[in-house]
């Protein structure tokens, strides 16, 4: 069962991580590139429209794969080991880390800079709706939204390689102990064999 369950962590945020990583071909314009190309803003409010506009089963496969690591964590976590405590409990933090990054600065900044959804999915749409701006934002609002988007995508991105080292953190030293274990096993039995052998 732990087998499974780490297999559902790195399965989920490694798609997760995906998803950020193609999100940086309109993220690197926005963050790393001076001056911001012309028309970087614009090719992101088009290519985050296309997300914001998926169809349902779209998002909810985004969902499941921000909220299926932190079930598994939580089983994981429950057996209550000294690994499970550090690298279960930390990477558990990670993941939580990155949907309170999600709810925060991402719906938030894409509901700044992108008009309404063309689409109907307010009965699918756990969120509140946000109350209109008393004055309508400007372009200088959006380009700035657009890009506190693009930074979050890099902190969830840092969040999510944590998770995937943590992980491979508790396999390593679930290896060495088990190594270490064995060699001392086999000490005892050579120690006990010379024993037997003086006798």
């Amino acid at each position: 069962m732990p087998d499974f369950l780490t297999s559902v962590v790195y399965t989920s945020t490694s798609f997760l991580l995906g998803v950020i990583l193609v999100n940086q071909i309109v993220d690197f314009d926005l963050l790393y590139v001076n001056p911001m190309p012309a028309n970087a803003v614009s090719n992101a409010f088009t290519y985050y429209q296309t997300w914001w506009d998926a169809p349902v089963g779209v998002k909810a496969l985004l969902h499941l794969a921000a909220f299926a690591p932190i079930g598994s964590l939580i089983i994981k976590l429950n057996a209550w080991t000294e690994s499970a405590i550090f690298f279960d409990g930390s990477a558990l933090a990670l993941e939580i880390a990155t949907v309170i990054l999600y709810l925060t600065v991402h719906i938030p900044s894409l509901r700044t800079f992108l008009p309404p959804s063309v689409k109907d999915h307010t009965k699918w749409n756990f969120l509140p709706a946000s109350p209109p701006p008393e004055v309508p934002y400007s372009i200088t609002d959006k380009t700035d939204a657009v890009r506190v988007l693009a930074a979050g995508n890099a902190l969830v991105a840092m969040c999510l390689i944590g998770v995937i080292g943590m992980q491979a953190g508790q396999e390593w030293a679930r290896r060495t102990e088990e190594r270490e274990q064995r060699l001392m096993d086999e000490k005892a039995e050579r120690e006990a064999e010379r024993i037997k052998k003086d006798l």
